[in-house]
C-alpha cells in the first residue's frame, strides 16, 4: 500500500463569509486609510464631524521664515469662518448653560465719537466694568462675546464710518447701569482732554435664541474696520472648547458607516434642544460634515470603540 502525504486543509475565514474583525470587513481591512475624520465634542452638547482627503506629506517642501507682522490691522473682508463658527458657539453655549442672554448695542453720537483705534479702547473701558460687576454680582467671570460693525444708513447719510458694537452676555445687568459705564467709558477720556461730549443711549434686548441672533451680524462683509472685528471673554473661550477631540485615518467604507451612524444614533431624541443638522457632501465623496446640536455622548462613545477600533488615533490641534 502506497503512503500519501495529505495535506492539511487550509480554509480563509472569508472564504465562508466570516471577517476576521467583527466590526471590519476583509476589504475595509486592506481598503486603503485615505480618509481623514475629526470628531469634536463640547461641554454644552454639540458635536462635530468632520472629513475629507488624507493630506499627504510633501517631502520636497521646505521650511520658510514666517512673514512679520507688521502694522495696524485692517478687517476689509467680514469675519472669517472660524470667527463666525466661535461666535454662533458662544452663543449657543450661552443658551444650554444660562438659559438667557442680552445683546448690548453700543453706539456713538455725532460729538461723543471716537475713531476705530480709540473706540477699542473705549470698548476695553466697558468689558472692564463688566467683568467687576460680574465677579462681584455673580462670584464668576464674566462671559461675553462682541462684534464690531459699520453704521452703514449713518454712512451713507453722513460719510462717517462710525463703528458700534454688538455685545452678547448671559449675565443680567440692569439698563442704567450699562448706559453709566459706556459714557463713562467714551465720554471721561474726552472731557480730561477739554473735548465735548453728549449723553450716549446704548440699547439692550434680550435674545431668546442666542446662537441664531448673534449669527446675523456675522454675514455683513466689506466693512473696513481697524483691529479685531469680534472678540470674546477668558471664560467664553473656555467654555466653547472641545472636551473632546479624536482624529483618525481611515477608510471609505469606515466613512459610509461613520455617516449611516451620525443620522441614526448620534442624535439624542430625548433632548429639549432644537435639533439642527447640516450635511454637506461636495463634489468629492471623502468630503463631509455634519454638526449635532445635542448629540447623544453614550452614542459616540461606542462609534469610538467598535467602529474606529484599531486606528490609531492622531494627534491634532485642529
Amino acid at each position: 500500500m502506497t503512503n500519501v502525504a495529505i495535506e492539511p486543509l487550509r480554509i480563509d475565514a472569508t472564504d465562508i463569509g466570516l471577517s476576521i474583525s467583527p466590526y471590519l470587513t476583509e476589504n475595509s481591512i486592506h481598503e486603503e486609510k485615505d480618509v481623514r475624520v475629526y470628531l469634536k465634542r463640547f461641554k454644552h452638547g454639540e458635536m462635530l464631524i468632520r472629513s475629507f482627503t488624507k493630506p499627504r506629506v510633501d517631502m520636497t517642501e521646505s521650511r520658510s521664515v514666517p512673514p512679520v507682522n507688521k502694522g495696524e490691522r485692517i478687517q476689509e473682508n467680514g469675519l472669517s469662518k472660524r470667527g463666525k463658527t466661535r461666535i454662533t458657539r458662544a452663543g449657543r453655549y450661552y443658551q444650554s448653560e444660562f438659559e438667557r442672554a442680552n445683546m448690548i448695542t453700543l453706539s456713538y453720537g455725532d460729538t461723543s465719537l471716537s475713531n476705530h483705534e480709540q473706540s477699542k479702547k473705549d470698548l476695553d473701558r466697558f468689558n472692564k466694568s463688566l467683568s467687576r460687576y460680574v465677579a462681584k454680582e455673580y462670584g464668576m467671570k464674566a462671559h461675553y462675546v462682541w462684534v464690531a460693525e459699520i453704521q452703514e444708513g449713518r454712512m451713507k447719510r453722513t460719510g462717517v464710518d462710525a463703528i458700534h458694537y454688538h455685545i452678547l452676555t448671559p449675565h443680567y445687568v440692569p439698563h442704567k447701569l450699562i448706559s453709566k459705564w459706556w459714557n463713562n467709558a467714551v465720554n471721561k477720556p474726552r472731557i480730561e482732554q477739554g473735548f465735548d461730549t453728549q449723553e450716549l443711549h446704548p440699547n439692550v434686548i434680550k435674545a431668546y435664541n442666542a446662537g441664531k441672533y448673534i449669527a446675523k451680524y456675522c454675514q455683513k462683509e466689506g466693512h473696513r474696520i481697524v483691529g479685531n472685528g469680534y472678540s470674546m471673554s477668558q471664560a467664553t473661550s473656555a467654555g466653547i472648547k472641545a472636551i473632546q477631540q479624536e482624529c483618525f485615518d481611515i477608510s471609505m467604507s469606515q466613512l459610509e458607516r461613520i455617516k449611516d451612524l451620525a443620522f441614526t444614533t448620534l442624535v439624542d431624541k430625548k433632548t429639549e434642544h432644537h435639533f439642527f443638522q447640516e450635511w454637506e457632501e461636495k463634489e468629492k465623496e471623502k468630503e463631509f460634515m455634519i454638526w449635532i446640536s445635542n448629540g447623544n455622548e453614550y452614542a459616540l462613545g461606542e462609534m469610538l470603540k467598535y467602529e474606529l477600533n484599531g486606528n490609531e488615533s492622531i494627534k491634532t490641534n485642529a
